[in-house]
């Protein structure tokens, strides 16, 4: 088969699959993937205002949903004789023998392994990865990790995750092509929609930097003697609610400019085929709502890095870097604390 043919077969596919609406602008674009609003309106119905906070002292280290919050008090009231939480009307706290990264950690496994077990959330749980994102905010704990938990539960508690995507670009004739990934067909999230050319989270006991060069071999086979040379340009942040729950997540931003004659090729079935798009191309299909939103995120700060986007020209220039900035309240990772 023709591969433009594929390539456009593919994204007429998907555009009418998931396409909840095409935008106006880049602006609507970033609002789609960064939809919780920074203040609470109690009188609203939307379960988002809501939220029950799950703290760790001081801390704010997640928020679990109204429609979440049933089933981890039932959970609770099993174990009558020692609850594992501290759970009113304000709060979701550990039990205070449950004092360390290690007892949280074994906590947390044991609930939502219950959960899996009686098929609770079972939509949400039906993508475990047997993968453990940190959880932070134990500033007497190793890096401040607090405990760990299971990547595909971490939504169900609002839990702040951090990920690492790569910009893989090329330039000809002084103009800019960039590298973007079709997401695999088979993927429990977000199948077949456009992807950074490397993307992964950043699981326990991995840098930044082993996530990246890691996730270049597994997902586009690029060797460590290139991926090492990717640059740390940014950061790009947002909180997202879905029906999975909430989301609000940080991404590490790295570049990384390929020589002309080199491709990218897919390895470890995450990615379905790979393309090479000048800028404008990437553009339209991000106003196309063909992109998974935090990806479509990612490109827009390329964009504007790379001057392709400039405030004399992008009217929303301002509020759409403001957008890729979401301050959230949980810890953030603290290296070698």
């Amino acid at each position: 088969m023709n591969f433009l043919f594929l390539s456009l077969s593919l994204s007429f596919f998907f555009l009418h699959k998931y396409k909840q609406m095409v935008f106006k602008n880049l602006l609507e674009a970033v609002a789609y993937c960064d939809t919780v609003p920074y203040t609470r309106d109690p009188t609203s119905k939307n379960e988002i205002h809501h939220a029950t906070p799950f703290m760790l002292g001081p801390h704010t280290i997640g928020n679990v949903l109204p429609s979440v919050l049933p089933a981890l008090k039932e959970y609770n009231q099993l174990i009558n004789q020692a609850p594992p939480f501290v759970i009113t009307n304000e709060s979701i706290q550990f039990n205070q023998d449950i004092n360390n990264a290690e007892k949280r950690s074994a906590v947390i496994k044991t609930l939502v392994e219950y959960w899996r077990e009686n098929k609770t959330f079972e939509e949400v749980l039906s993508g475990w990865r047997d993968e453990l994102y940190p959880v932070y905010g134990d500033d007497h704990e190793p890096d401040s990790i607090a405990f760990v938990i299971e990547r595909a539960s971490a939504v169900l508690f609002g839990i702040s995750t951090f990920g690492v995507h790569l910009n893989a670009y090329t330039q000809k004739e002084g103009q800019i092509f960039i590298w973007v990934a079709r997401r695999a067909l088979t993927k429990p999230t977000w199948p077949g929609l456009l992807d950074n050319c490397v993307a992964g989270g950043i699981s326990y006991r991995y840098s930044v930097r082993d996530t990246i060069v890691k996730e270049c071999e597994e997902e586009a086979s690029i060797p460590f003697e290139l991926a090492n040379k990717a640059r740390s340009v940014n950061v790009v942040s947002y909180y997202h609610y879905s029906s999975s729950g909430l989301q609000p997540e940080t991404e590490y931003i790295y570049d990384l400019e390929l020589p002309t004659d080199f491709e990218p090729k897919p390895r470890d079935g995450e990615v379905e085929s790979f393309y090479l798009w000048p800028l404008e191309k990437a553009k339209e299909t991000i106003l196309n709502n063909e992109w998974k939103p935090n990806c479509a995120l990612v490109m827009i700060d390329f964009l504007i890095r790379h001057s392709y986007l400039t405030p004399d020209e992008e009217p929303d220039f301002i509020e759409i870097t403001y957008r890729l900035h979401r301050r959230l309240e949980f810890p953030t990772p603290r290296r070698g604390n």
